[in-house]
């Protein structure tokens, strides 16, 4: 294939890659996505593969994007890839012209575009497939190394996948991501924080510009952390009522709130109602309110865990889906601030919820949030870095 041809299947290789990687790493968004489509093309049917299907068109895309980069097969990865192009172009050109109020979900949570733009993106994919492979006689024939490098970067995937199906996304893109301020804190402040990362020793740390560490440490990079605004432009409200069905939202945005949430609380068996309600109680010796936030409360709760129905509390599923990807999941949220964010698998022990409340939360959202983002990253260019270069 000559050089010009394969940039451009290198170029379409990213895009899918890229696309398939952030669905990849939220499989409660994929699904939830692909749950739409089953219901807007009259497939609810399905709904209760969704999440299968989803996954599995994710990973489809990823598979394809590496072969397109690395350039193996590829006779039959330009065939595939160009199925895969007309298929997303006609699905998109019908929801341009029926215009349902839903996202297209082409690249996550991470990126949103409206029905035209998500067509027209599909229009230039297709545009740039005609560049790389119509009428190309001879497709060439890779070096060996590729196939190695293909390997190596579906074997990464495969436990990227199987990390993110066990855990929270490395990075929230949703409008509750950690820094968000909740309506009704006690600092309606919705300016963005800036933080500057420094390295000592091999640790890295953020740091506030009133705050500055010492010249011992050393200047890495600058991030930007947008505090509060939802997609719609307004400040984002985490609403729940209690058994009377009057509202407790400012419960959630005075001091130190540990909240455990749960969109389907009746998936939750008894030794995870244990382990949270246990949980909950040392949260509360601690010194932090405990609030259980659960799409409906399971009559098993009040055998199983006490501590968790004083305190439960009833809230929208797609909320709390937004406010924790793990069904049964740990949220720490300060003066309305949304700081930090665990996966039932992996809540906070009991020591570390007492080292929680000696740091400074904004800061401490800094150093947790950002380490997601690098690792995010780190993934990122060692998969391309194998494809490209190897």
């Amino acid at each position: 294939m000559k050089g010009f041809n394969r940039i451009v299947a290198v170029i379409i290789g990213i895009v899918f890659f890229v696309a398939g990687v952030l669905k990849l790493m939220d499989p409660l968004g994929t699904s939830l996505i692909t749950g739409e489509y089953l219901k807007f093309f009259h497939l609810g049917f399905l709904r209760g593969i969704a999440k299968f299907l989803g996954m599995l068109l994710a990973f489809l895309e990823t598979v394809v994007g590496a072969a397109l980069i690395t350039g193996i097969w590829r006779k039959l990865t330009s065939r595939v890839s160009g199925i895969m192009i007309l298929f997303f172009t006609l699905i998109t050109l019908i929801l341009l012209i029926a215009n349902p109020n839903m996202d297209c979900g082409c690249f996550g949570e991470a990126l949103h575009l409206t029905h035209s733009q998500t067509f027209i993106k599909n229009i230039v994919l297709a545009l740039l497939w005609m560049l790389a492979f119509y009428r190309i006689k001879d497709f060439g024939k890779p070096q060996r190394i590729k196939y190695a490098s293909f390997a190596l970067a579906v074997i990464a995937v495969c436990l990227f996948t199987f990390y993110s199906s066990m855990s929270i996304p490395l990075q929230d893109f949703t409008e509750m991501k950690p820094g968000t301020e909740l309506l009704g804190a006690a600092d309606d402040n919705f300016d963005d924080i800036t933080a500057y990362i420094y390295e000592k020793n091999g640790h890295e740390g953020a740091f506030t510009p009133d705050c500055p560490p010492d010249s011992s440490w050393t200047f890495v990079r600058e991030e930007t952390y947008d505090r509060g605004i939802a997609q719609d432009g307004e400040a984002v409200n985490l609403s729940f009522s209690d058994a009377e069905g009057e509202y407790a939202d400012s419960l959630a945005t005075e001091g130190p709130v540990i909240v455990i949430s749960s969109y389907y609380p009746d998936k939750l068996n008894s030794k995870q109602l244990q382990k949270l309600s246990s949980f909950a109680a040392e949260a509360e010796g601690q010194g932090y309110t405990v609030l259980f936030l659960g799409a409906g409360i399971p009559e098993s709760i009040a055998s199983e865990a006490p501590a968790l129905l004083a305190n439960s509390y009833s809230a929208d599923p797609r909320m709390l889906m937004s406010l924790n990807r793990s069904n049964g999941g740990v949220t720490y949220i300060n003066d309305g601030q949304i700081v930090r964010k665990w996966a039932a698998r992996a809540i906070p022990s009991k020591e570390e919820l007492g080292s929680i409340l000696e740091k400074d939360p904004t800061e401490y959202m800094l150093k947790t949030s950002g380490k997601g983002k690098v690792y995010l990253q780190g993934f990122l260019l060692y998969t391309f870095a194998v494809m490209i270069l190897l």
